[in-house]
């Protein structure tokens, strides 16, 4: 059987690659954990496959290291970070950190981001504030790749939306979803080896494809017609539009805009559960909950019910365990960035 990557050799190997680049030390180890935390639990679209744009980009000062970021206070319990082309991890985790800090002292804390960068996982923000006894929800806007609804030509980014909250099997719930009909990282898995699901995209010339390769000149379509599309709106108002970060057309590819910085926007809600009930009578009320959803029979016996998050914690399990069994994409891209940069090649 083939060895996975330890994860202490994951996050040594990543810090090495973007210190060579030019990152400083706490910000290659915040993006290291950050990129760890999405492979662990199987999310390798926002895993190790990113770590030759980020470090190029960084590289092209595109991604400044160590960002001189600057805070701003919008009210008791708000906060505006701007990022000033940093990396997304270390904006997010700093964000996320302070609206926990805020929902201790107000019961809820609000920090809006700008002129950032991608920053992964959005769940991995809301797993962050679980650990603090919060319950979460992180979202950003993203470079333009979905169509409204009705239209064929794209005009908002997947702009996911991530909510986490604490359950008593010591998992958090985590429902982290594109508010399009297939996910950016989703389309570059099927690359050359898969068709998209029926209605998920259209080409050039605004018609239905199943062909990968047909989104790039075409576009995605929201996740369920108009409902996605709301929310796609709601998330890039809240994430971009009040936060003063780039909107729309004016959000850059951190795949293709090779010109200036991506700009993108974040939110980030933190909310104290102690200051609204004791932790462990939520805890219950969350567990009786779960139990109640998981009480009718599956519809398949060999694929049981389970609450969001749950099976990508068990997977995470068995991988700091085991270790991380890469990918071709991965490995492919693991080992671009070593000789690019010139570090030894990761192990595993």
């Amino acid at each position: 059987m083939t060895a996975g990557v330890a994860p202490p050799d994951y996050l040594r190997f990543v810090q090495d690659v973007l210190r060579a680049a030019g990152a400083a030390p706490e910000d290659a180890a915040a993006v290291a954990q950050g990129l760890l935390w999405a492979d662990l639990r199987g999310r390798e679209g926002q895993g190790l496959e990113r770590l030759p744009n980020l470090a190029r980009r960084l590289g092209r000062g595109l991604i400044r290291s160590p960002a001189a970021m600057a805070w701003s206070e919008a009210g008791t319990a708000a906060r505006v970070l701007d990022a000033a082309d940093g990396f997304g991890h270390v904006a997010g985790s700093a964000a996320m950190e302070q609206a926990v800090a805020l929902a201790a002292s107000h019961g809820v804390g609000l920090v809006l981001v700008r002129r950032s960068v991608h920053f992964g996982a959005a769940s991995y923000y809301c797993a962050q504030a679980v650990e603090a006894g919060c319950l979460a929800i992180a979202t950003t806007n993203a470079y333009r790749k979905v169509a409204a609804f009705g239209g064929r030509r794209p005009v908002l980014g997947t702009n996911p939306l991530a909510f986490g909250c604490p359950t008593g099997t010591g998992e958090p719930l985590l429902v982290d979803v594109s508010t399009s009909a297939l996910a950016g990282s989703g389309v570059r898995g099927r690359q050359g080896s898969g068709k998209l699901p029926p209605g998920s995209a259209l080409d050039a010339e605004g018609r239905p494809t199943d062909d990968p390769a047909a989104v790039e000149a075409g576009c995605l379509l929201p996740a369920a017609g108009p409902k996605g599309y709301g929310l796609a709106l709601m998330v890039e108002v809240l994430s971009a539009v009040l936060s003063g970060a780039a909107v729309g057309g004016d959000v850059g590819s951190v795949f293709h805009t090779w010109d200036r910085p991506v700009g993108a926007g974040h939110a980030f809600l933190a909310v104290s559960i102690p200051r609204f009930m004791p932790l462990e009578v939520f805890l219950a009320r969350v567990d009786a909950l779960v139990a109640w959803v998981k009480a009718p029979p599956p519809l398949d016996p060999e694929r049981p019910v389970r609450f969001p998050g749950e099976g990508r914690g068990r997977l995470a399990e068995r991988r700091r365990r085991d270790g991380i069994l890469l990918d071709e994409t991965c490995r492919r891209a693991a080992d671009s960035a070593a000789a690019e940069w010139g570090v030894a090649r990761i192990r595993g």
